[in-house]
């Protein structure tokens, strides 16, 4: 996720969330109250649809006249947002941002507070990592788990653990798996030159 993350709050104004979402040029404000909880999210489209009168010039009506008065946040805000958070699996988030045919999502801890936001330009710069970045963390997090004995290979994003770890096999797969930027884990016998992938820079 990005953080921290732009945020507006109720009672600002359209043009106050205008001008951030034009100065951060992001796509949607999590909109939060004084404790920092989500409370709604404006969006692009909930701009536009404000802000963009149709012109009378291009379809030969008379000009109508504007409202004087600018609406609050409140009043133009998706209330009650979807939220993720920290812990939940990337692929459900992805997997919603694509359904719904949302850019981003806030992040919020367990008392509904604001963290980050998580987009769909994230998931893909995660996935656009080279293989030589995700091999290290891969070690990483072999290391972490106290196995830095554990050996990988990454070829195009995809991992293959090489079967060393005897009884904990699963637990190694398990745990290349939670490297962000991975997209499959397997278990399996191939050499490290095979279909010409990397060799791992932490050893044979």
């Amino acid at each position: 996720m990005t953080k921290p993350a732009e945020s507006i709050h109720p009672g600002a104004t359209l043009e106050d969330a205008i001008a951030k979402l034009g100065r951060a040029r992001i796509s949607a404000l999590p909109v939060v109250d004084r404790d920092r909880r989500v409370v709604g999210i404006i969006s692009e489209g909930d701009v536009l649809r404000q802000r963009l009168p149709a012109d009378p010039r291009a379809h030969m009506i008379p000009s109508a006249p504007t409202s004087a008065g600018e609406p609050s946040i409140e009043a133009v805000m998706t209330a009650d947002p979807q939220c993720a958070t920290p812990r939940q699996d990337c692929s459900e988030v992805a997997f919603t941002l694509a359904r719904r045919g949302w850019k981003s999502m806030p992040v919020v801890d367990d008392d509904g507070r604001l963290l980050g936001m998580v987009s769909r330009s994230d998931f893909l710069r995660a996935l656009a990592q080279p293989d030589a970045v995700l091999s290290t963390a891969v070690h990483n997090a072999f290391t972490q788990a106290g196995h830095p004995e554990w050996r990988a290979v990454v070829h195009h994003g995809h991992v293959t653990v090489s079967p060393h770890a005897g009884d904990q096999d699963g637990a190694a797969v398990a745990t290349a798996a939670t490297v962000a930027g991975i997209r499959s884990v397997e278990l399996g016998a191939r050499r490290w030159a095979a279909q010409g992938a990397r060799r791992p820079p932490w050893g044979p």
